[in-house]
């Protein structure tokens, strides 16, 4: 019996694909607050904001992309 779903949309349905999703969007959801909030600091007329600003900046570029790896990657 057919019923139209084809193969690769059970993939979607598989609850740790679902969870690593939902893992990833939340990183990319508080990376983006973060973000902004490195934003903030940077605009501050302080040098030591501008230099916070800048780390927070570097930091989130290393560990986004790190912890993104590990989700899709360690939880099987």
């Amino acid at each position: 019996l057919h019923t139209g779903y084809s193969e690769s949309f059970t993939v979607f349905l598989d609850m740790s694909t679902l969870f690593r999703g939902v893992f990833t969007l939340a990183v990319l959801l508080l990376s983006f607050g973060l973000l902004t909030e490195a934003f903030h600091l940077m605009n501050l007329p302080s040098d030591r904001s501008l230099l916070g600003g800048i780390a927070m900046i570097l930091g989130l570029t290393l560990a986004v992309p790190m912890v993104v790896h590990i989700i899709w990657s360690k939880l099987k």
